[in-house]
């Protein structure tokens, strides 16, 4: 009798029990929210990269011998382009310059003389010679006129007038050289002549030149302003053809040079303003401008390259490790939401809850652009709509809720049902 009245006690109480959780409702979840806003915002990509300078050069000896020349170390700068930096002593070759000097000295002398003319005195003794053999030529004539006339009165022999007439032919013949000559004198050098001496200046000069270039190879100048970055020889080292001497490198041509994902390479172009910050110097940015964007993409990395020239005052080393941040696309009244708002499900939709009559309900979105924290909802909220951003990582599509600072909202008797998940 006592067990029974035990058993129905225990019956009865069981069934209260369950009557009073039937009347119960599930207890909303605390969130917070955000009224989504119609602002501007702007795009940043951000990457990594690194300090290079552009503009660097290795300097390579290209004939052999001793350096006499070569006082750097490494973070000397160099102040002018053209500054002797390293010198090779090879004594042969100065020696051949000097000779080829020589001959265009010998050469040009030549020409100019040439294209002086005659000198007077050179014309006048020509004229001189003209009236020496004119004289000897009259008195041949008349010397072998009158000895034919003795010939044919029978005075003298028939080959006294052989000998008369060879040397009136003599004295003829030395007449007309002496006018040639006497006419090329007053006449000046021809075309030809002058043609040919300056043919053998030109020559001349062109094996100066030669020698002058084997001589420059032992002398290496800076090609432009710069810092020596290594050296690799000292002053009694033998220099060896294509051994490297020294590094060196334009600190004006330092640039951060950076990969941007292939999805933004057609958002980016040569003056795009950007950002860069660098661990050498915490807490601090510098302005920057996109001065150079590679025309490939990077097999590996799936990246495009580009440099970015820092503007404002800065000590630039190569190889310091650079953040930057470039500056993307704009939209001006774009419907904008903290990132926290946006919650990726499992199936990789992108979705946000609404809040709506002390629920919160769910909205597949489309996201734009992202900026520090906040996103651009393209589509699956309106403005002005409150975005659950504090609580929303376990909510369920029409689960109640309670905004912070307000009063729980009434449960009903009855189970709320749940949504379709996208």
């Amino acid at each position: 009798m006592a067990a029974a009245l035990g058993l129905a006690v225990i019956i009865i109480g069981g069934c209260r029990s369950e009557g009073g959780g039937k009347g119960k409702g599930k207890k909303p979840q605390r969130v917070e929210v955000v009224a989504a806003k119609q602002e501007r915002i702007e795009e940043r990509l951000e990457t990594t990269g690194n300090v290079v300078a552009v503009n660097t050069v290795t300097l390579q000896a290209t004939v052999e011998g001793p350096i006499v020349y070569c006082p750097w170390r490494e973070g000397d700068r160099i102040e002018k382009a053209g500054q002797k930096l390293v010198e090779i002593n090879r004594p042969l070759y100065r020696q051949e310059v000097a000779a080829a000097e020589a001959a265009l000295a010998v050469a040009k002398a030549k020409l100019a003389d040439l294209k002086a003319g005659a000198r007077p005195e050179e014309i006048a003794q020509a004229k001189e010679s003209v009236r020496h053999f004119k004289d000897c030529t009259d008195f041949a004539k008349a010397d072998l006129d009158r000895i034919r006339s003795l010939v044919k009165s029978g005075s003298l022999r028939a080959e006294t007038v052989e000998k008369a007439r060879v040397d009136y032919v003599k004295c003829h013949t030395q007449l007309e050289a002496a006018k040639e000559r006497l006419a090329m004198l007053e006449a000046g050098p021809t075309v030809t002549e002058i043609g040919v001496a300056q043919a053998a200046v030109e020559e001349a000069d062109a094996k100066r030149a030669l020698a002058q270039a084997k001589l420059d190879e032992c002398l290496l100048t800076a090609p432009f302003v710069g810092i020596i970055t290594e050296v690799y020889v000292r002053p009694g080292d033998l220099a060896t053809p294509r051994e490297p001497l020294l590094k060196m490198m334009d600190p004006s041509s330092l640039v951060v040079r950076a990969g941007l994902p292939e999805t933004h390479v057609a958002e980016i172009h040569q003056g795009t303003e950007a950002v860069v910050r660098l661990d050498a110097y915490p807490r601090k940015e510098f302005r920057a401008r996109i001065e150079r964007v590679y025309p490939r993409l990077e097999w590996d990395s799936r990246t495009r390259i580009v440099e970015a020239k820092v503007l404002d005052p800065v000590d630039l080393i190569p190889h310091l490790f650079a953040r930057l941040s470039v500056r993307g696309r704009v939209a001006e009244n774009a419907l904008v939401v903290p990132d926290a708002a946006i919650v990726t499900t499992p199936r990789g939709h992108k979705v946000a809850y609404v809040v709506n009559g002390g629920k919160a309900i769910m909205r597949k979105v489309t996201i734009g652009l992202e900026e520090e924290g906040r996103v651009q909802i393209v589509d699956g909220v309106q403005a002005g709509e409150k975005v659950v951003t504090v609580g929303n990582l376990n909510l369920k599509d029409g689960a109640p809720v309670q905004v912070g600072g307000e009063a729980p909202a009434a449960t009903a008797p009855k189970k709320v049902p749940g949504g379709a998940k996208p």
